[in-house]
């Protein structure tokens, strides 16, 4: 009997000892604490100091750049005083649709296409489930849209249709698209 005593009581003292580096975290097992509700990991909070002491603000630094008035490689030839600051408003309008399409490929094959071939003219590709459907232009009456319709059906595309759309005004004028480089050619820029 005194044999089970002492062994109840170091298995007693085991279980404090236990305890008791598992409430000041020494126990190593402390980290991988789970949830009493769920069986999630959740790691053991560390102190805020630990992370100040490995933070390094220059890692996220990042490229500031600054441009003159007359800079026009990144305002596409435009100055930038001529910018109008009045903020893009919605109004109710009208824009020519191409297509109505399940088809992702096709309806971002006839956006680009018509990019190409209007570059001053805004192409809308818009999602309403299941349907992409791409849509031309922000016309503000019918009588332009009827105009860009008689045009564009002429030139091929003879299912398209004018549709009423919220349309944007006091748009900017739309980027030029970017140039095509040929990385294959040879340039030689040397004088001889």
């Amino acid at each position: 009997m005194g044999r089970t005593i002492q062994k109840l009581t170091m298995l007693l003292c085991f279980f404090l000892l236990l305890s008791a580096f598992t409430a000041t975290g020494f126990y190593p097992y402390h980290a991988r604490a789970f949830d009493s509700d769920s069986l999630l990991y959740q790691p053991r909070k560390e102190k805020l100091s630990t992370f100040e002491r490995s933070f390094t603000p220059s890692f996220y630094d990042t490229e500031v750049y600054l441009y003159k008035k007359n800079d026009s490689s990144k305002t596409q030839g435009r100055p930038i005083d001529n910018f109008t600051s009045a903020p893009p408003e919605t109004v109710q309008g009208y824009r020519v649709q191409l297509i109505a399409t399940s088809d992702y490929d096709q309806a971002m094959n006839l956006r680009n296409e018509l990019n190409i071939k209007y570059p001053e003219l805004w192409v809308y590709t818009i999602y309403e489930a299941p349907m992409y459907k791409v849509r031309a232009g922000d016309f503000t009456n019918r009588a332009e849209a009827k105009n860009f319709l008689d045009k564009i059906q002429s030139e091929g595309y003879r299912t398209a249709w004018i549709v009423p759309d919220r349309i944007i005004k006091n748009q900017p004028p739309k980027p030029p698209l970017p140039v095509q480089i040929d990385s294959t050619a040879v340039h030689n820029n040397f004088e001889e």
